[in-house]
């Protein structure tokens, strides 16, 4: 059950901090050449994207499985004590270890098996800073939520 909570919170995270994206989608009715946070996917296993809703929505659909994982994968590492650098759980310097460590892994693995290129630069030679942001604010906003549902904040004093 804990797996699920970190996806869960790993994805509203990621859809919270892409809500300016989505606004200035609508609002511009398609015509921003480059949304905030989000990677503009023009091609995705060698196939062109031509249309720019498409783009949007498989840049937004990526980065909601991104946030997803990002929680998922971060439990995973908790559970199975594998924090190799910090030894510390759900600790802000744990938590951005992981999200540079992501950021890396992503880089160099999940972009180049979508046919982005190594961090994504066939899309866009900015994209590696847009990466790192959207995992460093990941990684921050997972800590802060994590901090709020602790037990001892729901402790009343006797």
């Amino acid at each position: 059950m804990d797996y699920l909570l970190g996806g869960a919170l790993g994805g509203l995270v990621a859809f919270f901090f892409s809500l300016p994206a989505i606004v200035l989608e609508i609002v511009e009715r398609g015509k921003v050449k480059n949304v905030p946070l989000l990677v503009d996917i023009k091609t995705i296993f060698g196939i062109k994207i031509k249309h720019k809703h498409e783009v949007f929505f498989i840049g937004l659909l990526l980065h909601l499985i991104l946030g997803f994982l990002f929680g998922f994968i971060y439990v995973v590492f908790v559970t199975q004590g594998w924090l190799f650098v910090t030894d510390a759980p759900y600790t802000i310097y744990s938590l951005l270890v992981y999200a540079v460590l992501s950021w890396v892994v992503a880089g160099f693995v999940l972009y180049p098996l979508l046919g982005m290129g190594v961090f994504g630069v066939k899309e866009g030679k900015n994209v590696w800073v847009e990466m790192l942001v959207s995992h460093l604010i990941l990684g921050v906003s997972l800590w802060l939520l994590v901090q709020y549902y602790q037990p001892q904040f729901f402790n009343l004093p006797l």
